[in-house]
């Protein structure tokens, strides 16, 4: 039951990205942007939040955090290239960013669910690609924006 959650999460941004034709590599830097999130100023929010009387468990908050922005970037980036070697590293930067995202929930459903991620024999193998996975998508990411946001105008 656990590889089947971790393979839906490492291939849902892919399949979003195919199917949608998604910008993944805005969606691996949105993804990154929600760890940083989810990470340093989560405590400031929940805090926040309490003040308003809300009451939401840190882990949720977090699983928000990492979620809901590649969610919503992945859905309004749609519309892309579905041929040439741009739509090939899309899918590879979003394979990318479903293994970030699978990196980076890990520790908050492990504490949190009965998904245990990292007794999984997968997980372990993710772990030790940790540094390749985040690498080349963030490189590929930027890459992608440089070079394919950006086209000089034609005069006419």
């Amino acid at each position: 039951m656990i590889d089947v959650v971790l393979a839906s999460l490492i291939l849902g941004p892919a399949a979003i990205t195919f199917l949608l034709r998604s910008n993944a590599a805005l969606g691996f830097l949105t993804l990154c942007l929600g760890f940083v999130l989810s990470t340093s100023v989560i405590g400031d929010l929940k805090q926040l939040l309490s003040e308003i009387n809300l009451s939401v468990a840190q882990s949720t908050l977090a699983l928000v955090l990492l979620i809901a922005p590649l969610t919503v970037t992945l859905l309004l980036s749609r519309g892309g290239k579905r041929r040439g070697l741009t739509f090939w590293l899309q899918l590879v930067v979003a394979l990318c960013t479903g293994g970030f995202l699978v990196l980076a929930m890990a520790p908050i459903l492990a504490s949190t669910s009965e998904f245990d991620l990292p007794n999984s024999k997968f997980y372990d193998q993710l772990v030790d690609l940790q540094s390749l996975v985040i690498g080349v998508g963030a490189i590929l990411s930027l890459f992608l924006i440089w070079f394919t946001s950006f086209h000089k105008s034609k005069k006419h």
